[in-house]
Formats: structure tokens, C-alpha cells, sequence
């Protein structure tokens, strides 16, 4: 059975710079989305990962650059629903 290992998580700048290269394109909203979703959720997991310790924090405050910056980028653009017509 081949050994499976955890992929090392990046660090945030490396992150960060991919998410400014996002935010520079002239991507559609939806695919925008769709970028920023899955650098979200690569956040996200290292900083659940990371929670309560020293290197956690750059994550947790990334994450909160990375919502402001995309929600204040494309306010007004088409917004995915959950399955109750909320946003998630």
C-alpha cells in the first residue's frame, strides 16, 4: 500500500501573491469566484489546522484581507446561493 503523506501547506504569501494575481485579472465575476473559492478553502484548512498557535495568525488575518478585498472588488456581481436561497 503506498505511504500517503500530508501535502505541506504553503505559506500565506505565496497565497496572498496568487490571490493578487486574481484580483489584478479582468477574470468574469463567475470564474473569479471560482478562483477565490479554492484559494479560500486552501486558506481556510491551514488555518483550522493551525488554530491556537503562533503560525496560524498570518492565515486567520489573510483570510480576512482576502474577504474584504474580493467582496469590495466585485460588490454588485452575481452571488452564489446556497441551497436555502442564502449565501453560504
Amino acid at each position: 500500500m503506498p505511504e500517503t503523506t500530508a501535502k505541506p501547506a504553503r505559506m500565506p504569501e505565496a497565497i496572498e501573491k496568487d490571490f493578487m494575481d486574481l484580483m489584478a485579472s479582468r477574470l468574469p465575476v463567475t470564474v473569479a469566484r471560482e478562483k477565490f473559492e479554492r484559494l479560500w478553502d486552501e486558506v481556510n484548512t491551514s488555518a483550522a489546522q493551525l488554530v491556537g498557535t503562533e503560525r496560524g495568525s498570518p492565515y486567520l488575518a489573510l483570510l480576512k484581507r482576502m474577504h474584504e478585498t474580493f467582496e469590495n472588488h466585485y460588490r454588485g456581481g452575481p452571488q452564489r446561493q446556497g441551497r436555502d436561497g442564502r449565501r453560504p
